[in-house]
């Protein structure tokens, strides 16, 4: 498929209501049933029923320039599910991109301040696939603060990670890429290169996420590197063998 017809399926999916969510846990490397938040994941189906997966329609809408729009619907409808359950706070990915206010984004900022209990359970996620504009993203970062919002810098590390994260200044949540994990099992100079990528985000941010822990041994990996939050298949399966949120027992988690 083209990157246009790619962009066609997608908008057709979010307007046939073929956009779904779903949920991956950032769970305390001490207690696995302590939940940070819920990362919001989306899958993209097209009209015969087949998956459009994320590394093929996110790039083509990057390279459209319609990233912004699709982040946008994402956001939206994670606003929407906050607002109808208070018992759950949401982490929804945007493009670096995307960081840059407008009409959408200060109306969005506009119910997000009338609503603080809602912006208090939303983690803004600005990953690392495209750099920030520069000036601007502060900016955007600054307003999603002020309204009450958490600010994370998704993948740090990889890509455009941590230019975001000098960019955004004193991010509230850093979340390492999964790749360091990854190369630290079993490998003692990636693991040592693991522990240096958390003590730095620590130093930049309060909170601090490995993510990708997929394994035991990972998650080890990620502990002996100072790791107080994880994320990855490993948590999820666990979080949905102990059922530990029965509120959220309504929702779908993967």
């Amino acid at each position: 498929m083209t990157d246009t017809e790619v962009a066609e399926a997608v908008f057709a999916a979010m307007r046939e209501d073929r956009v779904r969510l779903r949920f991956e846990p950032v769970c305390s490397a001490v207690d696995g049933s302590v939940v940070l938040y819920h990362e919001c994941l989306t899958e993209v189906t097209d009209a015969t029923g087949q998956p459009i997966g994320p590394a093929t329609f996110l790039p083509a809408l990057q390279r459209l320039d319609l990233i912004r729009v699709y982040d946008r619907y994402v956001v939206r409808r994670v606003i929407g599910l906050l607002r109808s359950t208070a018992a759950i706070r949401l982490g929804v990915n945007i493009s670096g991109r995307s960081a840059v206010l407008d009409v959408i984004w200060e109306a969005a900022l506009l119910w997000l301040a009338f609503e603080p209990s809602i912006a208090a359970r939303l983690v803004v996620e600005i990953a690392e696939t495209e750099p920030v504009a520069r000036g601007r993203a502060r900016v955007f970062a600054d307003r999603l603060r002020a309204a009450g919002c958490l600010v994370a810098i998704d993948d740090f590390g990889a890509g455009y990670g941590v230019d975001t994260a000098m960019e955004i200044r004193s991010p509230d949540i850093i979340k390492i890429d999964a790749s360091f994990v990854t190369a630290a099992d079993g490998n003692a100079s990636a693991q040592a290169r693991l522990k240096r990528i958390v003590s730095m985000a620590a130093s930049i941010a309060d909170t601090v996420v490995v993510e990708g822990v997929q394994s035991e041994s990972q998650f080890a990996s990620a502990k002996a590197a100072g790791a107080t939050w994880v994320q990855g298949h490993l948590m999820a399966a666990q979080y949905r063998s102990n059922n530990v949120e029965p509120a959220l027992s309504g929702i779908a988690f993967y």
